[in-house]
Parts: C-alpha cells; sequence; structure tokens
C-alpha cells in the first residue's frame, strides 16, 4: 500500500510590512478623587502611551502607568528609553516576526518597563495586521465576562473604607474587593470583618499589606483574617530574602499571593519552587504580555492561582488584560483587578468598551480592541 504523501505548504516567508514609526505619548490623567497609594497620594497620574506604527499605517497601541516613587521612572523617563535605546533596533523590523523584535530588545539590559510596554504593542499590532482579537490568536472560544475586583486604598477610616466597598458593589456591580491593610493592628481585621458582613458570604475578599507588617505582626494580627474568608494574604512583610519568605509563608491560614517579589519570571520561578508564595500576581507592566503568558503556565504547573493585578490602567490598558485573564481557562475562578478606569475621569480610549455589573468583556474587534481618541490625546498630552 502507498504511503500517502504529505501536503506541501507554501514557504510564507516574512510578511511585506515594515515597522516603520514608534512614537511615545506622555498623558496626565485625572482621578475622580485623591487616591492614596502606599507611597504617594495623587489626583492623576502620569501614563506613557506608545504606538508602534507599520509602513501601511496599522498601529499597535500599549500604555504604561509612570509612578517614580512606586516603579522608579516617570514618563519622561520611559519615552526617552524607548526613544533613544529601542525605537532605533524596532524601525525597518517585520512586525510579525515577535520574537525576533524581543530578541532585539534583549540587546539591552534591564529595562523592564520599556521592553514591556513594547511587547504588549506588539501583541495588539498582531492582532490587528491578521484581523483577528488577540483572545482568539491564543486559542479561546467566545470569551465570557471577567469579573473585577475593586481595590480599597487605605489612609482612611474604617467606617469609610467600608463605605466604598458597598458603594461600588451596590452602584457598580463589584463583588470582589481587595482591602489595603496598613494599620498593622486589629483595626484591620476588623475591616475585613465588617466588610464581610457588609457584602456577605459570596462576595470574594483579600487583604494586601504592601510590606507594612512585622513577620510577628503578620502572623499575629493580621492571618485573622481567615476568620472572615479572605482568599488571599498579599504582600504582608518585607522579607529580607526568598528563603526568610519561604520559612514564613506555612505560618499563614491563606495564601500568600505575591506581587512585589514577581518581578520577573525568574522571580516567579524561584518563589515556586522555594514554596514562598501561594498565589501569583501577573502585571504586564512589569512582565509584557509575552513573559505573562510563561508566569500562567508556570504557576498552572505548579497548581497555583493566578491573579490579574492592576498596574493602575486605563481602559486602553483594560483592555489587553481582559485579552489575557479570557483567553486562559484556569485563570477563571479569580477576578482580575482591572478596575482603575473606573478611578479615571476620563482618558484616551476610543472603542467598545463593554463593562456591566463589576465585569468586561473583551469585544471581537481587532487586537485588543482599544483604538486612540485624538482629541483626548492632545487633551491630557504633556
Amino acid at each position: 500500500m502507498a504511503t500517502p504523501s504529505r501536503q506541501q505548504l507554501p514557504d510564507s516567508g516574512p510578511s511585506d510590512l515594515k515597522i516603520k514609526d514608534v512614537i511615545v505619548h506622555k498623558l496626565l490623567l485625572p482621578y475622580r478623587s485623591v487616591v492614596n497609594f502606599r507611597a504617594v497620594t495623587q489626583d492623576r497620574g502620569e501614563y506613557a502611551l506608545l504606538r508602534i506604527i507599520t509602513d501601511d499605517g496599522q498601529e499597535g497601541i500599549a500604555e504604561s502607568v509612570c509612578r517614580p516613587e512606586q516603579h522608579g521612572e516617570d514618563a519622561k523617563a520611559l519615552a526617552t528609553t524607548i526613544d533613544t535605546l529601542f525605537k532605533p533596533r524596532l524601525i525597518g523590523l517585520d512586525p510579525l516576526a515577535h520574537l525576533s523584535a524581543l530578541e532585539a530588545m534583549n540587546g539591552v539590559k534591564f529595562c523592564r518597563s520599556a521592553k514591556a510596554l513594547i511587547d504588549v504593542a506588539l501583541w495588539d499590532l498582531k492582532g490587528k495586521i491578521l484581523n483577528q482579537p488577540v483572545w482568539r490568536l491564543l486559542g479561546a472560544a467566545k470569551p465570557k465576562p471577567v469579573p473585577l475586583t475593586w481595590l480599597v486604598h487605605g489612609k482612611s477610616t474604617r467606617e469609610a473604607m467600608v463605605a466604598e466597598a458597598v458603594s461600588k458593589h451596590e452602584e457598580r456591580g463589584y463583588n470582589s474587593m481587595k482591602l489595603k491593610t496598613w494599620r498593622r493592628s486589629m483595626e484591620d481585621v476588623r475591616l475585613v470583618e465588617d466588610t464581610r458582613k457588609a457584602l456577605g458570604d459570596d462576595a470574594f475578599l483579600y487583604v494586601d499589606g504592601n510590606g507594612s507588617y512585622s513577620e510577628g505582626e503578620a502572623r499575629n494580627i493580621l492571618a485573622r483574617v481567615a476568620d472572615y474568608g479572605a482568599m488571599f494574604i498579599e504582600e504582608p512583610c518585607k522579607f529580607a530574602d526568598p528563603l526568610r519568605q519561604a520559612a514564613f509563608a506555612p505560618h499563614l491560614p491563606v495564601p500568600l499571593l505575591g506581587d512585589q517579589c514577581l518581578q520577573s519570571l525568574d522571580d516567579v520561578q524561584l518563589h515556586i519552587r522555594l514554596g514562598s508564595v501561594g498565589g501569583v500576581s501577573i502585571k504586564p507592566r512589569r512582565t509584557g504580555f509575552t513573559q505573562s503568558l510563561k508566569i500562567a503556565a508556570v504557576a498552572e504547573a505548579a497548581g497555583l492561582p493566578v491573579v490579574i493585578g492592576t498596574d493602575s490602567e486605563s481602559r486602553i490598558g483594560a483592555m489587553a488584560r481582559m485579552h489575557f485573564r479570557a483567553a486562559l481557562p484556569w485563570l477563571a475562578p479569580y477576578p482580575a483587578e482591572t478596575h482603575f478606569f473606573d478611578k479615571l475621569t476620563d482618558d484616551a480610549f476610543a472603542g467598545e468598551f463593554n463593562f456591566k455589573d463589576g465585569t468586561l468583556t473583551p469585544s471581537d474587534a481587532p487586537g485588543f480592541g482599544a483604538g486612540i481618541d485624538q482629541k483626548k490625546l492632545e487633551t491630557f498630552a504633556f
């Protein structure tokens, strides 16, 4: 019996497209009210908005919040890094040769935020060139609405924080709350207790210490949030090293959600190997899209939950996170922290934004489905 011949597939070769330009816009977006972060209090935020443009006029878009008190750079510094170090390496490249572009960028050491921003924009561009939403490029079926978490920031009274959680639950439909626990006292535990009573047993609650607790305080005080159904304790302490964190983590009655300690894929692999985290927070501002996919796969293999953390993104950044979250089925049990668009007065987003009852659903639009409103871009530029 003759062996059937293999079908001969044509060699597609490189695409006919080239990257023609790389542009960074610096935006100042106003908040609805003052936001108290751990390191800084702000009424507006700096954003870098990146556009990678092909010679036929298509463009990939990505944004990064720039808060030097947290990330060590402002929008001007990030824009200068991209203009001087990475733009010359990207001009003329095939936009579909994504990994080649990443390899070219790795010729420059460090610069994590710039590399991540470029990577996200290349994914958006790839979807637009192929006329497909990114969630479909990742192999997903029609995505379901993604439940979102509202962050209740600290530096306010316990009563005010509970009232904020109740308000966002009733008025905007959020059924997941991350509560900032910075007081290093039973007041933090009472905050979780009161929020649980106010929202009921079905609400998804967890806390974030932002490293404010000592190890002894975290074991003896903050751990009591488990009595009120807290799902995670995020970054309770500032540990001297990963081994110290690994020795501490088993003493918590709920999983320790790693955030600041997980700046890269290498960090995630190390902490999982040591058993120093019980959950992984992925933030595209620091690990882009390609590396974040690897992190999610490593966490899945280890049996650890994954939360898509917030980078204080506008609607433009929110859409990228929704495609990531909606495409990976093992992330489904956990809400995404993509809520900050609801703390902004406005942004430069243009397109279909499907927020309803505390959920966000990515559209069928190519790429991430985020366009730019030129008038608002000019309004918020600085």
